[in-house]
């Protein structure tokens, strides 16, 4: 049978998603913890997305296939007990045989969180980025809407990593603001490799006037990223929802 997984995790103390030779990574984990919960069955799981070191998730969704029957209730409570702290399964159930965590999914959210605080802020800045005084968030939402809709984001992805294929779909952007604390969510088809984190970093920029809404199309249309745009941290970004 196959068994869809829902996954949470604070990825802070692990190497990403996707296993890693020093096996701490939150897919190797997971694999080991169902390998104990299925009296020593290996298994492969495949995930939804790799999210990188440090970035967490919400909703992370992924499958594998077994000859044992589970119960699915139980799968979770017994896959837990052998993970570490900072991940959970959080909902297991039996799926379709076509039903595939990574190309059947139509679109995944992820949000980027940023606070806003003269000095850091210990609680906060575990998930968050700091920002030292309040941006324009208005010139933020302006930005994140020239940024939706499909487009070559060439100029919005780590340098060198993908030179083939750079046109995606952003359906939306939300720029929101509670007290202190800002929320980039951005919902999309696909991303490219710290897509996320440069579109946030270049909302940032153009909140604080080091770039014009002009320069962010110039950006669309030449595929190079204008200069002093940062890809902010890790720890900020959180896969929220992949839907299906």
């Amino acid at each position: 049978m196959r068994i869809k997984l829902t996954i949470q995790y604070d990825g802070s103390a692990f190497c990403g998603w996707q296993s890693q030779p020093n096996g701490n990574a939150i897919q190797d984990h997971v694999e080991r913890a169902l390998a104990t919960f299925l009296g020593g069955k290996q298994v492969r799981i495949y995930g939804a997305g790799r999210t990188d070191v440090g970035v967490h998730a919400i909703a992370q969704v992924a499958h594998f296939d077994t000859d044992k029957r589970v119960n699915p209730f139980k799968l979770c409570l017994g896959v837990n007990l052998a993970l570490p702290s900072g991940i959970a399964v959080t909902n297991a159930e039996i799926v379709e045989d076509a039903f595939d965590a990574r190309f059947g999914a139509t679109s995944k959210t992820y949000r980027y969180s940023l606070y806003v605080s003269p000095t850091r802020m210990p609680l906060l800045d575990a998930t968050r980025c700091q920002l030292y005084t309040m941006p324009n968030v208005d010139l933020m939402q302006k930005c994140a809407d020239m940024l939706t809709g499909t487009h070559d984001f060439a100029a919005f992805q780590k340098a060198g990593s993908n030179t083939n294929g750079t046109v995606r779909t952003i359906h939306a952007i939300n720029v929101a603001v509670d007290g202190s604390n800002i929320d980039v969510v951005v919902n999309g088809n696909a991303f490219l490799y710290n897509m996320v984190r440069i579109i946030a970093g270049t909302l940032v920029a153009v909140g604080y006037g080091k770039i014009s809404l002009s320069d962010v199309q110039a950006m669309l249309d030449s595929g190079k990223r204008k200069t002093g745009i940062k890809t902010l941290a890790s720890k900020g970004l959180t896969l929220v929802e992949v839907l299906y």
